[in-house]
C-alpha cells in the first residue's frame, strides 16, 4: 500500500517515547508498504538524521515548526476550545502540504496520523485513515492535574476539559484509533479504539553478561517529561534514605536526556549520579543491579519498564507504572506503591542477589515473548487491510 505517515516530531533519534514509537512503526511498516513521511521539525540540526529514515521512506517532507509562531498560537488558543497542544502545532504551511499531497494524485491508500495534536490536518479528509494516539491524553492530564498545585493546576485542568471533548470527538472520525493499553482505551468514548502494546528492540535491549552485584539502582527515560521527573523526585525524597539505612553503599543512577535544575541538583558524583544524555540507554542500564519505575503520573505503557526488563534487570514499579504490562508481581516484576513498600522491595532485591537474578531472567523472557516490535506491527498491518 501507499501510506502517508504524519508526525509532529522528527522521528529520529528516538530519544522520546513518541519518537521511538513512530520510528519503529516506520521501520517495520516499510517492509510491506511505500511510505511518504510528512513531519514537523524544530531545529535544522534534526535534518542531519534524515539519512537514518531514508531506508524506510520513499519521500521525506519536513516542515519547520516555528517556536515563535507556536507561542503566538498558544496565546490565541486561550480564546479557542481546542487543546493548547493542538494550537501549538497549528501551521498553515503544514496544512497546505497535506492538501498538496492529497490533491495532486498521490494515490495514498491510507493516511496514518500520529498523535492527537496532528488530527487537525486529517480529521476531515476522505481517505482511509487511522489515528495513532499512543496514550489517552485525557488520562495523562487527569493524573497530572492531581499532582499539580495552583496556579498550574488551574491551567492543566482547563487543558484536561478541552482534551476530554476533543479526544472523544476526533477518535470517532477515523477508521481506527490506536492506543497502547486497555486503560487508555477505556478513557476514550468511541467504538473504534484498539489497543496495540508498545514493543522493544530485543536485540538492542539485552543483558550485557551477568546481572551486576553492585548495589546500584537505575531510573531511565526522558527527564524533561513531567511524569519522569516527578517519579524520581518522589523516590529520592520518600524512599532513598529508607533504603540507605539497610544498604549504606546504595547508588542511584538517573539516566536520560533533558534533566532539569531540580534533578541536576541531586547529582553528587558519587551516591547519586545524573547522567543526562547517554549514547546507549541499554549500556547504561547494564551498569545497575535493579531498575525502578516509581510513577505517580502519566498514562499509556512505560517504555522504560519494557526496556529494562528486556535487559534482564529486575524492576520495582508502582501499580500505575506497571499499567497493563502482563508481568506477574513477584515473578517478572515487583510492584509496590507506598514509600515503605517501595523501599523494602528495593532492599530485598539489592540484598538477595539470586532473587534479583530470577526476576530479571523472567522479565527478559516475558518481553521477548510478548513485546517485540515485530509481533505488534502485525496488528497495524491488519488495521490497514480492514479500512481499505
Amino acid at each position: 500500500m501507499n501510506i502517508l505517515f504524519i508526525t509532529p516530531r522528527f522521528p529520529y533519534p528516538p530519544l522520546k517515547g513518541d519518537q521511538a514509537v513512530a520510528y519503529h512503526r516506520l521501520r517495520l511498516i516499510s517492509r510491506d508498504h511505500r511510505i511518504t513521511l510528512l513531519t514537523f521539525y524544530q531545529s535544522d540540526k534534526e535534518l542531519v538524521y534524515a539519512n537514518k529514515l531514508k531506508p524506510f521512506c520513499a519521500e521525506i517532507i519536513p516542515v519547520k515548526l516555528s517556536r515563535h509562531r507556536s507561542v503566538i498560537n498558544m496565546f490565541g488558543g486561550i480564546f479557542s476550545s481546542a487543546p493548547f497542544q493542538v494550537s501549538y502545532f497549528h501551521s498553515e504551511r503544514f496544512e497546505k502540504e497535506v492538501r498538496r499531497l492529497l490533491d495532486t494524485g498521490g494515490g495514498f491508500d491510507v493516511v496514518h496520523t500520529y498523535m492527537l495534536r496532528m488530527a487537525q490536518y486529517t480529521e476531515n479528509i476522505n481517505v482511509p485513515k487511522i489515528l495513532d494516539l499512543i496514550d489517552s491524553m485525557q488520562l495523562n492530564f487527569e493524573r497530572r492535574v492531581a499532582q499539580e498545585r495552583y496556579p498550574l493546576k488551574w491551567i492543566f485542568n482547563m487543558e484536561l476539559k478541552r482534551l476530554r471533548r476533543c479526544e472523544n470527538e476526533i477518535a470517532s472520525k477515523y477508521g481506527f484509533s490506536i492506543v497502547v493499553s486497555d486503560k487508555d482505551k477505556e478513557c476514550i468514548h468511541s467504538n473504534n479504539v484498539v489497543s496495540i502494546p508498545l514493543g522493544v528492540d530485543t536485540e538492542e535491549f539485552r543483558p550485557y553478561g551477568s546481572l551486576p552485584q553492585n548495589r546500584a539502582i537505575v531510573f531511565s527515560g526522558n527527564m524533561g517529561y513531567f511524569p519522569n521527573e516527578n517519579a524520581i523526585l518522589w523516590f529520592h525524597e520518600q524512599c532513598l534514605d529508607k533504603i540507605r539505612k539497610s544498604v549504606p553503599d546504595v547508588r542511584l543512577l538517573i539516566v536520560g536526556n533533558n534533566p532539569g535544575p531540580r534533578l541536576k541538583a541531586l547529582n553528587n558524583g558519587n551516591s547519586v549520579i545524573v547522567t543526562g544524555y547517554v549514547d546507549s540507554i541499554a549500556g547504561a542500564l547494564s551498569e545497575a543491579q535493579i531498575a525502578i519505575a516509581p510513577m505517580q503520573a502519566g498514562s499509556g505503557m512505560q517504555f522504560k519498564i519494557l526496556e529494562t526488563m528486556a535487559c534482564g534487570l529486575p524492576v520495582v514499579a508502582t501499580t500505575l507504572g506497571l499499567g497493563t504490562i502482563a508481568a506477574v508481581n513477584g515473578e517478572s516484576i515487583v510492584v509496590a506503591d507506598s514509600p515503605e513498600q517501595f523501599a523494602e522491595a528495593c532492599i530485598t532485591l539489592l540484598k538477595n542477589y539470586p532473587v534479583a537474578e530470577e526476576v530479571g531472567r523472567n522479565a527478559r523472557q516475558l518481553v521477548v515473548e510478548k513485546y517485540s516490535w515485530e509481533r505488534n506491527i502485525a496488528s497495524v498491518n491488519e488495521i490497514y487491510s480492514i479500512i481499505t
